[in-house]
């Protein structure tokens, strides 16, 4: 009787795989850090997710019954090799996105693609455990005769690699030759009209309570997607420490603006409180605002400084 390993529907591998996946996953949206992090994630970066790949495209581990097969020290190769590729196009890919780069969002990604194979994988290794009696049986019968070696499996693996890697290429070379997408951030200014000319200068020192001013406000997208702005004006009476005594809300605007564009916004403010040093403060949310906006929970912020009398 010949040597028959390998056809067995094992899971042991799988299970294995899965453990360590929910292991990283759960390390990366914890607090976990230092050495403990890397301990996990590093090598289900380096190899878990090209072995499940690899065990969905060649299910059994080792079979002397089957043309596609993969044994040992090839198996771990293309494993490395297929995570390192699978790695690139996910954290290509989600640099479209509103995730972008971040530890969370490739350990997510990377690991959905490791559940869905290791199916796959227990799916096949189960369908072709039914094969296993007509493999042994034809085996038995031509064991007398000489079998030629086939490499057919190692060909295989090679052009699904060599596949892999290609992408894996093409992808980078896609975003290297997009522009940079450099820090996302929004610019938020006040401006004054000076001779039909908008300048960072000229504010008003001094109103008299009821008193109206004309300003500008700016905010520029520069976050490299749509954005939805709100921005709150308000007086506030604060203590040398900074702390507020008062507070009044001016006026709230919102805008949804295109990366790149600038929100030019040309408004009246009204004294409504009355002291020295009042701060008109201008607060700029990203989608929506708060039940109390302050200066601590806005996105940007900008003052200035205004003494407010009673009228004469």
């Amino acid at each position: 009787m010949g040597r028959w390993s390998g056809t067995s529907t094992g899971v042991s591998d799988i299970v294995v795989i899965s453990v360590v996946t929910t292991l990283a996953l759960a390390a990366t949206v914890s607090s976990i850090d230092g050495l403990l992090l890397a301990a996990v994630a590093i090598p289900f970066l380096l190899f878990v997710p090209g072995y499940a790949l690899i065990a969905a495209l060649f299910p059994n581990r080792e079979s002397m019954y089957q043309q596609h097969r993969l044994v040992g020290l090839e198996r771990t190769l293309y494993a490395v090799v297929a995570s390192i590729c699978l790695a690139v196009i996910v954290g290509v890919n989600l640099d479209y996105t509103i995730w972008q780069i971040r530890p969370v969002p490739v350990v997510s990604a990377l690991a959905v693609v490791t559940y869905l194979s290791t199916l796959v994988a227990l799916y096949r290794r189960k369908t072709s455990s039914s094969e296993t009696t007509k493999s042994a049986v034809q085996f038995n019968t031509l064991s007398n005769s000489r079998r030629q070696p086939s490499d057919g499996g190692v060909r295989l693996g090679s052009i699904v690699v060599g596949v892999a890697i290609v992408v894996a290429l093409v992808s980078v070379a896609l975003v290297a030759a997009q522009p940079q997408r450099g820090e996302t951030y929004t610019e938020l200014g006040l401006l004054t009209e000076n001779n039909g000319t908008l300048q960072a200068d000229g504010y008003p020192e001094e109103m008299a309570l009821g008193e109206s001013s004309e300003l500008y406000f700016t905010v520029v997208n520069r976050e490299q997607q749509q954005t939805d702005y709100v921005v709150v004006v308000q007086f506030t009476q604060t203590t040398p420490t900074g702390d507020v005594t008062e507070s009044a809300r001016l006026d709230t605007y919102s805008e949804t603006i295109s990366p790149g564009d600038t929100w030019q916004q040309r408004h009246t403010v009204t004294a409504v409180l009355e002291g020295e040093r009042l701060r008109l403060t201008y607060l700029l949310y990203r989608d929506g605002i708060p039940e109390q906006p302050t200066v601590d929970n806005a996105y940007r912020e900008t003052h200035i400084w205004v003494d407010v009398t009673q009228n004469d």
